[in-house]
């Protein structure tokens, strides 16, 4: 009967044991698995804090950030509106827009920069009127002529001088509008300043260097006519493309 006893102590023991071996073991598991979930976590949180880099870094690479937005402030555009789209409308057009284009040469020269060529023109907008009426009657017209200087949205444009194409990006700029008769004909748009209107021989970047623009804002606009393409392009027709985004987006 005490062999019996002993033999259900021995027996329990070993339940215990092998009880607690089991335990143990578990515990070893849970440990694995929270090292493996807490190493999975870490791991994913250094692929996030990369990938966040890599993000942060396009950003900077292909975003506007180095003041191509003042493109839009530092810039003046000229846009005549014909009274209709016949023939004879849109020829005085032209005799209009060649006409004001030497008064406003005159009238903006020796400005230091846009903003002071704007102040010219904004006190002049009477003159500017009286000066294109007077023009339409030398021509046998007695349309009405409206001035307006105000800010306005003009569509992605591309000048092109002798080395490099110029995209001025779509966005609102100030703008100088002459306004003959109806103004409901098609109209016809340049760079009033810097100024790019007046002759097609100039080259643009040493003309927008002059006056005061960026070689970043130089770069986002120029394409070159040799070697337009690449990755050079590429990242500045991004960057001209957000560009116009936020244009649209702020306005």
């Amino acid at each position: 009967m005490n062999m019996n006893i002993d033999r259900d102590r021995d027996m329990g023991k070993r339940v215990e044991r092998n009880e607690a071996n089991e335990a143990n073991d578990n515990k070893n598991v849970n440990k694995n698995e929270a090292g493996e979930t807490k190493a999975t976590m870490i791991a994913n949180l250094i692929a996030v804090f990369c990938m966040c880099v890599l993000i942060i870094s396009a950003v900077i690479a292909f975003f506007p950030v180095n003041g191509e937005e003042k493109i839009f402030s530092d810039m003046i555009r000229l846009h005549v509106l014909a009274n209709s789209d016949s023939r004879e409308d849109q020829d005085l057009k032209l005799k209009v827009r060649d006409y004001i284009l030497n008064d406003i040469a005159e009238l903006t020269q020796d400005s230091a920069d846009s903003r002071e060529a704007a102040e010219k023109i904004q006190r002049g907008l009477g003159d500017i009127e009286m000066s294109v009426r007077e023009f339409l009657r030398r021509q046998g017209y007695n349309f009405e002529v409206d001035a307006v200087f105000s800010r306005e949205r003009y569509p992605r444009r591309i000048y092109t001088d002798a080395n490099a194409d110029y995209i001025f990006p779509a966005g609102e700029y100030n703008s100088l509008r002459i306004k003959i008769g109806a103004a409901s004909g098609e109209n016809w748009w340049c760079v009033l300043f810097p100024p790019l209107c007046f002759s097609s021989a100039m080259r643009i970047d040493e003309t927008l260097a002059v006056m005061g623009y960026t070689d970043e804002q130089i770069s986002l606009m120029r394409r070159e006519h040799e070697n337009g393409g690449g990755i050079t392009s590429a990242r500045y027709d991004v960057r001209l493309w957000f560009l116009e985004f936020l244009s649209e987006l702020l306005n």
